[in-house]
């Protein structure tokens, strides 16, 4: 699950989707899915730096873990620096210092290795500062 920010003030930014499916919703769909699968869920968290690498942001965070009926594991991803994008990813001792807090308050937590920055093939980086073209079937789809 992408989840990037544990309220829904903050996922209404980093993620639009959340203002038509906001946390609350999002939590019963993951719990119906732990009562069908019964299966450990994973949280995606793209580390932006100053924006949802603060304390509060783990222990929020670690609240939504804890309320599954089988705790979340989480995967931290340093955000890629993409051109046109003004926010910056969070520094490799915030991202450890992240995962250790979420470690401490009882979150399992894997921090995952950047690949392709070096190349501008990271994840995002590929299509930044392309224009988008909308193609017939596309436009047509959309009405």
């Amino acid at each position: 699950v992408s989840l990037h920010a544990a309220n829904d003030e903050l996922r209404d930014e980093l993620v639009p989707i959340n203002r038509r499916y906001p946390i609350a919703v999002l939590m019963e769909a993951c719990d119906e899915y732990l009562d069908i699968k019964g299966r450990r869920l994973s949280f995606e968290w793209a580390l932006i730096s100053g924006v949802n690498d603060r304390n509060r942001d783990a222990s929020e965070l670690a609240e939504l873990c804890h309320a599954r009926r089988l705790p979340a594991h989480v995967n931290l991803i340093p955000l890629n620096p993409t051109p046109g994008y003004e926010v910056r990813g969070s520094s490799r001792i915030q991202v450890h210092a992240f995962r250790d807090r979420l470690e401490a308050l009882g979150v399992n937590a894997t921090v995952r290795q950047n690949r392709g920055t070096d190349i501008a093939a990271a994840c995002g980086q590929l299509a930044a500062g392309q224009p988008v073209r909308l193609t017939a079937r596309d436009q047509r789809d959309s009405k």
